[in-house]
């Protein structure tokens, strides 16, 4: 069955990428970036002028980067080519994004109308650069404006609101937040793309999605490689929604990268006027990945303290979700926090795969993991229910989130360098029963069938 699914999502998107290739071919009046003027050395105006009386707008290599102090807006059916050795970087101290295209939408509060978007856009080639030195926080650096009008806006290149979109054969280097943020959009494709000493998310996937392409992505960020955050905090997105037909194939992470994980979010999320939305996940593959630790599939909302309420959620759903030829070292928990690092019976237990969301076939085939069950007794390859951690009078998880997977499919799953047959000792389902006095804590996570597959 796994075989059939990747075959469809293949299909799909050999599709959608022919649809982009078609449409950037189609694109003819060219124009060097050079046979504009810079204003004392900064490019942004004539850049913007560039992108808005062209088609095609070549950035040749050469030895100064280019500077730009604040944001280049790409209108529909533009191509963006940097030669290699062209280096475009944001003047530092700029707080506004580098990139995003002429007619980004705010679905924070309510359910996005339906809305022309903004298509055919290419950006390849070049570095991109920021000029921080580390995280600078939600609303520091990556903001859509000075005003922060679009507050869950935090990255160097926002696409919003926009289809056939294609991102390739180029590097961000020192991206305060995330480097590409893109949501409400259909037909993405993200190819050959490096970080160099980021500190956020490298692809920061959000809501209402579909067709989703990203092959040979690797290297150096602060937080998640790949995102899909379907759902996700006010802060950090303004798409909230579904995303359908995925597949990222040749992920690396750098050695070096701080946090090796790759979060998947679903989660029922909640407008204004208290119309609710399944942020699922339909049809994703994960395939040839290196140097993640754990995969995060649970809703999480940000952290709350003690005797208040959390930001509203649920529990979202996914179906057809398959992680193929995965390598992971579990030498620690990704969080090294409470009962984690204390070997808690209750709260501390972690895995390569942690489920919090109700899920009708995951599919688990070549996987290898390393694990110390003598050092980490409640380390797993997988580990499904609620999570708790707590600072004080700060909660940082949900422990009050129950969360159900119908079918779990196992082929060639190999821990410690043993074939696994039995999955028992490497599988958790995690049971809350009471774990707080002061909030809702009760609840549990199920496995209904795991199934081996020869």
């Amino acid at each position: 069955m796994d075989k059939l699914i990747t075959a469809q999502i293949e299909n799909e998107l050999d599709k959608m990428k022919i649809r982009n290739d078609k449409l950037r071919s189609g694109l003819k009046d060219k124009v060097v970036l050079t046979d504009y003027s810079s204003c004392d050395g900064v490019w942004t105006k004539a850049f913007q002028q560039a992108v808005n009386e062209h088609e095609i707008v070549i950035i040749p290599a050469k030895e100064e980067p280019y500077l730009l102090d604040g944001t280049v807006v790409i209108p529909s059916n533009r191509y963006v080519f940097a030669e290699d050795g062209a280096v475009i970087r944001l003047k530092e101290g700029t707080k506004t994004l580098m990139l995003r295209n002429e007619h980004p939408v705010d679905g924070t509060h309510y359910v996005v109308k339906e809305t022309s978007r903004d298509e055919n856009i290419t950006i390849e080639g070049g570095l991109w650069e920021e000029w921080c030195l580390e995280r600078m926080g939600y609303g520091q650096t990556g903001m859509i404006d000075e005003d922060r009008s679009y507050y869950g806006v935090t990255t160097c290149f926002f696409f919003d609101n926009v289809n056939n979109f294609t991102l390739k054969n180029l590097t961000f280097r020192r991206c305060g937040g995330f480097a590409l943020q893109i949501g409400e959009a259909k037909d993405i494709v993200c190819e050959n793309i490096r970080f160099e000493e980021c500190f956020a998310d490298g692809l920061h996937i959000n809501g209402n999605v579909e067709n989703v392409y990203a092959k040979n992505v690797k290297g150096q960020v602060g937080d998640d490689l790949v995102a899909l955050n379907m759902f996700d905090w006010q802060r950090s997105s303004v798409n909230f929604g579904p995303c359908k037909n995925v597949l990222c194939e040749d992920l690396e992470l750098s050695k070096d990268s701080p946090y090796k994980a790759i979060r998947i979010q679903p989660g029922i999320y909640t407008f204004k006027d208290g119309t609710e939305i399944d942020c699922s996940l339909t049809n994703a593959v994960f395939r040839r990945v290196r140097g993640i630790k754990t995969f995060k599939m649970y809703c999480q909302t940000p952290r709350f303290t003690k005797g208040s309420d959390p930001e509203k959620a649920g529990v979202g759903s996914g179906d057809n979700i398959i992680f193929e030829d995965v390598v992971i070292d579990l030498d620690e928990p990704i969080d090294l926090l409470g009962g984690y690092i204390e070997n808690d019976p209750v709260t501390g237990s972690f895995a390569g795969f942690e489920l919090g969301s109700n899920i009708d076939n995951l599919y688990l085939k070549d996987i290898k993991m390393n694990v110390d069950k003598q050092k980490h007794p409640y380390a797993y390859l997988l580990c499904i229910g609620p999570k708790s951690v707590r600072r004080g009078d700060v909660e940082i998880f949900d422990p009050y989130f129950s969360s159900v997977v119908k079918n779990v499919y196992i082929q060639n799953v190999v821990i410690n360098g043993k074939q696994v047959d039995d999955l028992a000792p490497f599988v958790r389902e995690i049971e809350f029963n009471a774990l707080y006095d002061d909030m809702p804590s009760t609840a549990k996570g199920e496995i209904e069938k795991i199934i081996f597959n020869k």
